[in-house]
């Protein structure tokens, strides 16, 4: 009989615990295992002759802007003000740490303890990032090839498992159940490889990958890949792709090919479309993250012609929350796609990121500290009052981008999203009643802090319902992928996209 006891917890749909692996280990500092003291030790924070990481081979100035976004100058390059971890943590893990440790053991312990019954643990790699770090940098033993970076990964996420006793790998949604009424925390295996199998053969990659446990697979990634298209969004990636469509495509068409709006012209191939039929075949979750929507409308064709096969998306933002500038870019969500992951029965990874976002009018919290825990509830509860979707943590540690602002504080760090300083001192005047904990003046610092946010989402008077039974709605999904009597399209009646001030 299927196991379909009810757990409790919240999940993280998407966490990169093994990114010190990634990139040939030249990008990040700090472990995601052993000794506090050794783990989180200070880095030397760069010099103007070089460092060991958070550097690529540009030159000038290039290092010191990778990490900049309004409020910080960042963790990168030449970064003395961001060296200090282990034991005063005053240059980091903080909200804008791009380039030191974020899943250390302990605060992925400090985490389950809070609630967090399951993670999505993200095998990550992009070759074109890997090639311009430095080569003094690059550990041995380690590769810019993204499947030997993936599969080193999961490997150390295996031994991580074997040995220790809170955490286990779960392989069906009926192990994930009981992994979590064990008391333990579900890890379930993904891949975000923008060369997903490189030029392997795919069905072969495929059950290797599936055998060694991973059962969360995004078709694409940054770039346009053999299987899709994918979404454009920050410029570098754009550039990325440029320049490795150099000698492949017509004059004129370089980059990303982008129609009228702006959205790219590339949606599934037939290599894509037999891919996700197979995934579908192994009962495996497919991740919308980062596809092109043309790649999400194919899918979702396959998904609804195989009984509303579940889908899901990882780590997104809604597009109607968003700033307008911001929602030009087509990795960001509309409310259409998030209508096709509710018909299907998937679940929406919600991230916690730095940005500045529109009010929802029917939201308790006012919308007054830019990038902060207020920002993110306003999408969240556009996503669960509005939207009605099922939803969960995107928090995406150690995946190069910024996490939630502090609120207090007399920086430029403090509601700094607009990057206004009239706006930033008058938005951190208005904060009243903090929370208590390292969230009021670090931020979204480092994934133990899961649980901070959801009880400063509490304190500020929002519903957490929703992320609190979100690690059953992900089993749920999971487990509807098995069954051969699904049903479809489920009722979206309820679907309200209004409220957006």
């Amino acid at each position: 009989m299927i196991n379909t006891t009810a757990v409790t917890g919240f999940a993280d749909l998407h966490v990169h615990q093994m990114a010190e692996l990634a990139y040939a280990g030249a990008w990040f500092h700090g472990s995601h295992q052993g000794e506090e003291a050794h783990a989180l030790a200070a880095c030397s924070g760069g010099n103007f002759f070089g460092g060991d990481h958070a550097r690529t081979v540009l030159t000038g100035i290039v290092n010191e802007t990778l990490g900049r976004v309004p409020g910080t100058e960042g963790d990168t390059g030449l970064h003395k003000y961001k060296k200090q971890g282990f034991p005063g943590y005053s240059g980091w893990p903080r909200w804008d740490s791009i380039a030191h440790q974020q899943v250390w053991e302990g605060h992925l312990k400090q985490a389950h303890d809070a609630g967090l019954s399951l993670y999505v643990m993200s095998a990550v790699d992009y070759k074109q990032l890997c090639d311009i770090m430095p080569n003094r940098n690059k550990k041995a033993g380690l590769s810019c090839d993204e499947m030997l970076s993936v599969d080193k990964q999961l490997d150390a996420l295996v031994n991580f498992t074997a040995t220790r006793d809170w955490v286990e790998i779960a392989t069906t949604p009926e192990q994930a159940r009981t992994i979590i009424h064990q008391g333990k925390l579900a890890a379930v295996m993904a891949i975000e490889a923008s060369h997903l199998f490189a030029d392997q053969d795919w069905q072969s990659s495929l059950d290797h990958f599936y055998n060694k446990g991973v059962r969360v697979l995004q078709p694409v990634h940054q770039s346009d890949n053999r299987f899709g298209g994918a979404a454009p969004h920050h410029f570098i990636f754009k550039l990325f792709q440029f320049l490795e469509d150099i000698g492949n495509t017509p004059i004129g068409e370089l980059g990303f090919i982008l129609d009228e709006q702006g959205k790219n012209i590339k949606g599934l191939t037939e290599e894509g479309k037999a891919m996700v039929a197979a995934m579908m075949e192994k009962n495996m979750l497919i991740d919308l993250a980062h596809m092109s929507e043309r790649s999400v409308a194919d899918t979702y064709v396959m998904a609804r012609e195989n009984q509303y096969y579940p889908l899901m998306i990882s780590h997104g933002h809604l597009r109607s929350i968003m700033l307008d500038e911001k929602q030009k870019e087509e990795k960001t969500t509309p409310d259409n796609i998030v209508a096709m992951i509710r018909e299907t029965g998937g679940i929406f990874g919600l991230r916690t990121g730095a940005e500045q976002v529109k009010s929802y009018g029917p939201s308790v919290v006012a919308n007054d500290c830019d990038g902060s825990v207020k920002s993110f509830a306003q999408a969240y509860e556009y996503a669960s009052r509005g939207l009605k979707v099922d939803l969960a943590f995107a928090s995406d540690m150690n995946g190069f981008i910024q996490q939630l602002r502090p609120r207090f504080g007399d920086n430029k760090e403090a509601c700094g999203a607009s990057g206004k300083n009239a706006i930033v001192k008058e938005q951190i005047a208005k904060q009243q009643n903090p929370s208590g904990t390292a969230l009021d003046y670090d931020g979204f610092a480092h994934i133990g802090a899961e649980g901070d946010i959801i009880s400063e989402l509490k304190n500020l008077g929002v519903d957490t319902t929703a992320i609190e039974n979100s690690t059953e709605n992900f089993i749920r999904m999971w487990q509807r992928g098995y069954d051969s009597n699904r049903a479809g399209p489920l009722d979206i009646s309820d679907m309200d996209t209004g409220g957006i001030e």
